[in-house]
């Protein structure tokens, strides 16, 4: 008996939008004690092109702000184009909401963080993001609704 074969590609990963805004800028920059609290949020969405393509967006917001001002604010939306063929669906699924995800990660944090040092702040580093284990909340939540 043949197994069947599975194929993962990953076609292509692009930024499809991004922007910075710094309200405050140039005087912000004159604030010697600048402790900013930075807030992240991330979205994923997910487009099937065909019956094995599918796009996978990240929508990534970071905010940098002290109690009167805003500092900054990061929007990226980070994409890949996947192929997967030969996937049951949960294996599909997993690919889908796990693996992609954690590909364009490192692309998207990359592009945030270079995009925040250009613009003049001090560099920000991102924990790594556990996608399986929001994946199984995601899972969880489901199965209670």
């Amino acid at each position: 008996m043949a197994e069947k074969q599975i194929k993962f590609t990953v076609n292509r990963i692009y930024a499809k939008d991004i922007s910075l805004e710094s309200p405050e800028a140039p005087g912000i920059f004159n604030e010697l004690k600048m402790q900013p609290k930075v807030g992240f949020n991330l979205k994923t969405n997910i487009v099937e092109l065909d019956s094995t393509t599918y796009e996978i967006t990240l929508d990534i917001n970071v905010k940098a702000e002290t109690d009167e001002k805003a500092i900054y604010l990061v929007e990226l939306k980070q994409s890949g184009i996947f192929g997967i063929e030969g996937a049951d669906e949960d294996l599909k699924n997993n690919f889908l909401n796990v693996r992609c995800p954690e590909i364009i990660f490192p692309y998207a944090m990359e592009s945030v963080s270079t995009l925040i040092q250009k613009s003049g702040f001090p560099p920000i580093f991102f924990a790594p993001i556990d996608f399986n284990a929001l994946h199984q909340q995601e899972l969880a939540k489901q199965k209670n609704t």
